[in-house]
């Protein structure tokens, strides 16, 4: 009996595939426009948003004194664990119901780009840090990677970032800019009461 020399070999495997770039975008974020053009009012108007999306009106001002004691111009650098610190409590709502707020920090250079991807999916806009200023994340051009077991990797491609001081858009690209002037990621959640426990 002849056999063919392809009978016995097993076929071979698809391997790791690169979809085309994609883009991923908060189509309607707005930021309120700082009431001072001081680092603490930029990041208190991204957070504001950000809860605002979630459900809570919680106002820049309203932040600003909870962190700072005043209406100030604080002219310190930014440190995410006085955001989260300021942010993180039990909140009551106009109709009477509580709610809370909790905060998570990623530090450094943002590495799961699906963490980040999702944030934008559920339109809820995180906070990046980038040279020292806060930016409001409203999107991201990736590459997407698919596993011959159907498993997903994403590659950040450039950050398109809401300026909260000026208005406009400013974009990230990792082929252009340095990933170590990324100082951080923040992102506030509203929830019930001892959901984040």
């Amino acid at each position: 009996m002849i056999c063919s020399a392809q009978a016995g070999k097993p076929k071979p495997r698809p391997t790791l595939v690169k979809l085309d770039p994609q883009t991923e975008t908060i189509e309607d974020l707005k930021l309120a426009e700082p009431k001072q053009s001081c680092l603490n009012w930029e990041w208190a108007s991204i957070v504001e948003a950000s809860l605002g999306r979630q459900g809570l009106s919680l106002s820049q001002t309203d932040l600003v004194l909870k962190a700072n004691g005043g209406e100030v111009c604080a002219l310190a650098a930014i440190e995410l664990v006085d955001i989260k610190k300021t942010v993180e409590g039990i909140y009551v709502q106009p109709d009477g119901s509580k709610v809370e707020v909790d905060a998570v920090i990623l530090p450094g250079v943002p590495r799961d780009v699906g963490y980040l991807l999702g944030r934008i999916r559920d339109q809820r806009p995180l906070l990046i840090l980038w040279r020292g200023h806060p930016y409001a994340l409203k999107a991201i051009e990736y590459d997407e990677y698919v596993y011959p077991n159907d498993q997903r990797m994403y590659e950040a491609r450039k950050l398109m970032l809401l300026d909260p001081e000026s208005g406009k858009l400013v974009t990230f690209d990792k082929e252009k800019d340095n990933a170590l002037d990324l100082g951080g990621t923040l992102e506030v959640r509203v929830g019930p009461i001892q959901h984040f426990r």
